[in-house]
């Protein structure tokens, strides 16, 4: 086929029709992830399990990569196919127009479930799946591994294999700020999550008392600033044949104009690890966020809530526990500390705190209510609330800890 010609279907099929996506989110952050689709004015969404779909022209699902916060990946709906034995599933993906959707170069890579089908060897499907598009296409760069700037997602059930194009590439909490990860890091998917139910606008003070890798930090910055989530990575679908970079300039203008710069700092971020802090300020100095959050090594256990301009504000808190700290007991006695601390001297704040679902009793004095999701493949709260009270309470010297 000519390229002209090819160019007219892409047009047609593609960029001419609405499209059906799936928002891959967290267990747990789905309401959420509809509530954040709304209030960006995004096509209406419906919330199933594991995440959000909806349908629109690609425009649209290139902007829910800029503005949605709590998304973890967005899938692109291509169809499905039947099949009961590999002959059939190879020959009926061979059918399909892979070429409206892929580019010859492209390196290629599979992510396969099945539940109930006959065909539930997930290596061979990727590999009689991978043959199929390198007949259509003639040639594809890379295998039928996991791998691959081009991802396919394969889920199989009754015999009924869905197919979707990874359209993110990296998982989305990875917000292109960070040149790597801390020891235990809390997803940025997170944060937002746990930043949208304290109701954080970017106005109030804000204290990061355990900022460890700066997660909570970084992500108020961004909403401080106006800047949105996708601003700073690449996606997949840079790469795909429908894409078109004026259409994607044009978006990243619009949201510029939503951008702010700030006269003085509103978020302030701590921590004992002093490299922890170093490596922070100089994200934050890299991405031009400075104005908006600044960074001091200190203890939380030292730190006067009152001295900051503003107060009460926000306090969020992602304390380590289990194996950051080396014990589950020693993790449970840094938490009933904390929790005295905010009660002695945080009332009147609003309060974010992470923490395993299963310790809730721990964390039951601040009478807070619990926002439960699946990370890592734990159960974790997100604990948000008003601190209430201000009584004196007993907590003994400060626990050892390393806050990451």
């Amino acid at each position: 086929m000519s390229p002209p010609a090819l160019l007219r279907r892409i047009r047609r099929h593609v960029i001419g029709r609405p499209r059906r996506w799936f928002v891959v989110t967290a267990p747990g952050l789905e309401t959420l992830c509809e509530e954040e689709s709304v209030a960006a004015g995004l096509p209406p969404a419906v919330v199933l399990p594991g995440g959000i779909e909806a349908e629109g022209r690609l425009p649209e699902l290139y902007r829910a990569h800029l503005a949605l916060r709590t998304a973890t990946r967005i899938l692109l709906r291509l169809g499905a196919i039947r099949a009961g034995r590999f002959e059939e599933l190879e020959r009926r993906a061979a059918s399909f127009p892979w070429e409206l959707y892929l580019k010859p170069e492209s390196a290629i890579g599979f992510s396969v479930a099945v539940h109930r089908c006959r065909l539930h060897h997930r290596g061979a499907i990727a590999e009689r799946l991978h043959a199929a598009i390198r007949g259509r296409l003639g040639c594809v760069a890379a295998g039928a591994g996991g791998g691959g700037r081009q991802r396919v997602f394969v889920r199989g059930e009754e015999d009924r294999f869905v197919l979707s194009l990874d359209a993110s590439g990296e998982p989305l909490h990875r917000r292109g700020l960070k040149r790597r990860a801390g020891k235990a890091p809390l997803r940025a998917t997170l944060a937002a999550a746990a930043l949208r139910l304290i109701g954080y606008t970017g106005a109030e003070l804000l204290l990061d008392p355990m900022c460890g890798g700066g997660s909570f930090t970084l992500e108020a910055a961004l909403l401080a600033k106006g800047i949105p989530p996708g601003w700073f990575r690449p996606f997949a679908f840079f790469d795909w044949p429908a894409f078109r970079p004026p259409t994607w300039e044009h978006l990243r203008r619009t949201a510029a104009r939503g951008m702010r710069p700030l006269e003085t700092p509103r978020i302030f971020a701590s921590d004992r690890d002093a490299e922890a802090c170093r490596a922070l300020a100089e994200i934050l100095e890299e991405n031009r966020l400075g104005d908006a959050a600044r960074v001091v090594c200190g203890d939380f256990f030292a730190l006067d809530p009152a001295a900051f301009p503003g107060a009460p504000g926000i306090v969020v808190l992602n304390p380590p526990w289990g194996r950051r700290l080396g014990a589950a007991a020693a993790a449970r006695g840094l938490l009933r500390a904390i929790v005295a601390q905010l009660r002695e001297r945080y009332a009147g704040w609003r309060v974010a705190l992470v923490a395993p679902a299963a310790w809730a009793a721990e964390i039951a004095p601040l009478r807070l209510a619990r926002h439960e999701l699946v990370h890592g493949g734990l159960r974790v709260g997100l604990f948000h609330g008003t601190v209430a009270g201000g009584e004196r309470l007993s907590r003994g010297p400060s626990p050892s800890r390393s806050d990451a």
